[in-house]
């Protein structure tokens, strides 16, 4: 019977406000908004209503010679809806001490942990998207001030997400490259393709030995898929993000692509970026890897080298379809001959990068082209990080991008929900499993008889008011039981 009484508690209120709503509202807006109001009171009652029916089921099916019931004690979590105040009964523990709340533990709350799972989820999700001053704004905005947290406790989520997540990336490696366990791949795939780069954001104040700090980012899919006019995606797209040293983040990398993918499988893989050192580190850790130039980083470095001298421009991108080094050199040299000062530093600067990267240039057997991982750093991780008035340390850095990794890869959401560790089959055991049905009328009774005898309101005064006419009166004609 308690899920009848609150339930005709919640839709007399329903009918009141709705009433309410209606006789007062200026416009359409309003209304939204009151409904909205209306709806979340609803929920947090029903929120209340479930877990106090929880907590009441884990008090009667404890063990009562283990676990001696001291008292009660609120906690108050912030849901998409509001604050809901929970009461849980405090429970010692005969054999070890132990204080425990069998609610919390049943439902998977964390202790100190204020918000709740989807509250988190929304938290990270929007820490991941915008600044935290203004994703804590859009929050409070967005529920109609029922999530009113402070742009420090957003911060505090996304980095506990993104700490748990480089702790987790962090093992993976280790099981490869420590312990040399292989990870169970999902897909295969005979080729690979893996483009990296970095990016430079500002650094925080007290890192006085830089300004700036490198974040570094790998995609790897496995080929390009037509999507329609000049639109391609990337097929089986997993990118990888961290502020770390090159070989470990190589390693890591190499250990998430291994559960994306069997390297085994592999038969043609590329490595392509924009001629660091660090990008053709990748080549050794890949099977039968080659490296690639950048298609893009090629053309920055001819138009920075040899500027509005379409000349030079033309013989040296004539020389570089042919793959010809020697024709390259000449032009080079020819317009090193012919400049001074700056504009023959810059010259020389390019035919060294040229010379240096002239493995990668040289790719004619390749079908396809790399050329992907501009707009990958754009969208992944430029886009929320590098912007004006932002400063990182390396610890903030980093957690935000693996955060923004998981978001590009589809798994954010779950990252922000592993501290909660709920226990569903404890909770159906203790709820019950009867079903709820309706029984019809039965001959020669009325199982409503009982009802209609306890309430005089059916014949009262108030008899013609909505809620008697259209909630009492309904449930005395067919009231649902627990079977």
């Amino acid at each position: 019977m308690w899920m009848i009484r609150d339930i005709v508690e919640i839709i007399l209120l329903v009918i009141r406000e709705m009433y309410r709503l209606i006789t007062t509202y200026q416009d359409f807006a309003e209304l939204e908004k009151g409904i909205y109001r209306l709806v979340q009171k609803i929920t947090l009652k029903l929120l209340v209503t479930a877990c106090n029916y929880l907590d009441e089921q884990l008090m009667r099916d404890r063990n009562r010679k283990q676990l001696k019931l001291v008292h009660t004690k609120p906690r108050v979590i912030v849901t998409p809806f509001g604050e809901v105040a929970l009461e849980r009964r405090y429970y010692r523990d005969q054999e070890t001490g132990e204080g425990r709340y069998l609610l919390d533990e049943a439902l998977g709350l964390a202790p100190r942990q204020r918000l709740s799972p989807w509250t988190t989820e929304l938290a990270v999700t929007a820490a991941a998207e915008m600044p935290y001053h203004r994703a804590a704004a859009w929050l409070k905005q967005v529920t109609l001030g029922a999530v009113d947290i402070q742009a420090m406790s957003l911060w505090q989520e996304a980095q506990e997400a993104g700490k748990r997540l480089a702790e987790q990336v962090e093992q993976e490696r280790s099981a490869v490259f420590d312990r040399g366990e292989v990870p169970e791949a999902r897909r295969k795939s005979q080729s690979l393709r893996v483009e990296a780069d970095e990016v430079w954001v500002a650094a925080r104040n007290n890192c006085k030995e830089r300004r700036k700090l490198a974040i570094k980012i790998g995609v790897g899919y496995e080929r390009k898929v037509s999507m329609g006019p000049h639109r391609q995606s990337l097929q089986g797209r997993r990118v990888v993000t961290g502020v770390a040293e090159a070989r470990v983040f190589w390693e890591q990398a190499v250990a998430q692509f291994g559960r994306q993918w069997d390297l085994s499988a592999v038969e043609n893989c590329c490595v392509g970026g924009d001629g660091a050192p660090w990008v053709k580190l990748g080549c050794e850790y890949f099977p039968g890897a080659t490296y690639q130039l950048d298609p893009y980083h090629l053309r920055r470095a001819l138009l920075e080298g040899l500027g509005h001298d379409e000349a030079a421009y033309k013989a040296v991108s004539a020389a570089l379809v042919e793959e010809n080094w020697a024709e390259v050199e000449k032009a080079l040299v020819a317009a090193e001959r012919a400049s001074k000062g700056a504009k023959r530093q810059r010259i020389t600067k390019l035919r060294r990068y040229l010379q240096g990267n002239w493995e990668g240039i040289c790719q004619k057997k390749v079908a396809e082209r790399l050329g992907t991982i501009e707009g990958q750093v754009f969208h992944h991780v430029a886009r929320r990080m590098k912007r004006h008035g932002a400063r990182w340390s390396n610890t903030g850095a980093d957690h935000l991008a693996r955060l923004l990794a998981a978001r590009a890869n589809g798994e954010l959401s779950e990252v922000a929900r592993q501290v909660w560790q709920a226990q569903p089959e404890l909770i159906r055991r203790v709820a019950g499993d009867k079903p709820i049905r309706a029984e019809g009328r039965l001959p020669g009774q009325d199982p409503a008889a009982w009802l209609r005898a306890s309430l005089p309101a059916l014949y009262g005064p108030a008899a013609d008011e909505p809620w008697v006419k259209y909630v009492l009166r309904v449930l005395t004609k067919k009231l649902p039981i627990v079977a």
